[in-house]
């Protein structure tokens, strides 16, 4: 049994892990945690863009009041590192991190410390890490080296009265995310440029596996065909510009270097309202326009001018690509939503989904106010359509 650790958007992470080993397997654990049911070696992490940490269930705890959860939790983290020493003197590290107990950062100090303390008895050495908040975030676990033959990170969730004990086994690679965002050659900050976790997040909703060819008709720089090229998938972008394009190329020759890959790729000048696509495909995962960049919530008929125009689009690219689909063919495309005081403004095009052929997937334990990406001080955020035909 696997604790993840979700990430900033939770709905989405948990769609994602839905998507990925089968909504029977999933149970979220509040708002930041969900447990899976599945072995370690069958989920591969570097995929997940919507999963922080990875963690091996030990033990389940049958209340969640701090005292008697930070004695069992004392016991049973000094026999894991006990049995780590048994045959080695080398120095361990040690972090715990703890979600949602009504804790003073001195009572996880006192279970640090005693278990320090008992280790140094012993005769044995032990450096422990503190985070703010009661958590260590992804660089302090990569920094200590904390998932390492010699580190130690173990969370601590407390969840309908009980509290559940688990070893931190990998973080996301931040550094490489990164790299893949920032450190690529061609970047367009006039364009929407999705995050590398998003497209991992798209592109799972989609169920990109290796064997997929997968088409992007709103390309842009090509964030989402690196992402799944990475996947070792065959990729196919198109885009109304030819800069778009150079871009896209240029960035998927720079990642095939970087991380020594064979990709295969081809760029398509198209527009994707009118475009009759030759060449085969069978997953599409897509980010199409999301409107002029709003800075602040202006006039009603600046939002009303930018709805309308994006929903005529995003119209017309689905009745153009409707009957280029194959049966078992499934989408996944973000689609703008304006974050206003009064809440979200959907795209009508929603409520003509069925009509115009597609069936809208759902989630077991998410619904669709769910799959927003969004920033608190943004304006535009992105909705995510999973889609079938009909």
């Amino acid at each position: 049994m696997l604790v993840c650790m979700l990430g900033s958007q939770p709905g989405l992470s948990v769609a994602e892990l839905e998507s990925v080993v089968g909504s029977q397997l999933v149970r979220p654990l509040g708002n930041d945690y969900a447990l899976i049911d599945i072995d370690k070696e069958k989920l591969d992490h570097s995929r997940l863009g919507g999963t922080i940490k990875v963690a091996e269930l030990i033990k389940i705890i049958p209340t969640s009041r701090w005292n008697k959860v930070s004695a069992m939790a004392f016991d049973e983290i000094f026999k894991i590192l006990k049995e780590k020493t048994l045959e080695t003197q080398h120095k361990l590290t040690l972090g715990i991190s703890v979600n949602e107990f009504k804790i003073s950062p001195k009572q996880l100090w006192l279970l640090s410390f005693a278990i320090s303390k008992k280790f140094k008895k012993e005769g044995r050495t032990i450096r422990v890490i503190m985070g703010k908040n009661f958590q260590l975030n992804s660089a302090q676990v990569i920094h200590n080296k904390l998932t390492g033959e010699f580190g130690f990170e173990f969370l601590i969730i407390a969840h309908a009265g009980k509290a559940y004990l688990a070893r931190t086994l990998s973080v996301q690679d931040i550094d490489s995310y990164s790299k893949r965002d920032y450190g690529k050659p061609k970047r367009d900050m006039n364009v929407g440029m999705i995050p590398p976790k998003l497209a991992q997040i798209m592109l799972n909703l989609a169920n990109v596996d290796k064997n997929s060819i997968v088409l992007d008709p709103f390309c842009g720089t090509g964030s989402i065909l690196m992402e799944a090229a990475l996947e070792h998938s065959k990729v196919y972008g198109s885009d109304i510009k030819q800069l778009m394009l150079d871009y896209t190329k240029a960035n998927l020759d720079w990642l095939a270097k970087e991380y020594s890959l064979n990709i295969d790729y081809k760029l398509t000048l198209a527009d994707a309202t009118t475009y009759k696509w030759k060449d085969s495909f069978d997953r599409i995962v897509t980010e199409t326009y999301l409107g002029p960049s709003i800075k602040y919530m202006q006039n009603d008929d600046s939002i009303d001018n930018a709805v309308d125009y994006c929903n005529n689009l995003i119209k017309k690219f689905l009745i153009n690509l409707k009957p280029q689909l194959k049966e078992d063919s499934r989408c996944c495309i973000a689609i703008p939503v304006w974050n206003s005081k009064n809440g979200f403004i959907h795209l009508p095009i929603l409520r003509q989904l069925k009509e115009l052929g597609y069936k809208r997937l759902e989630f077991t334990h998410v619904n669709f106010a769910d799959l927003i990406y969004y920033r608190s001080e943004q304006i535009v955020g992105r909705e995510l359509l999973v889609l079938t035909i009909k």
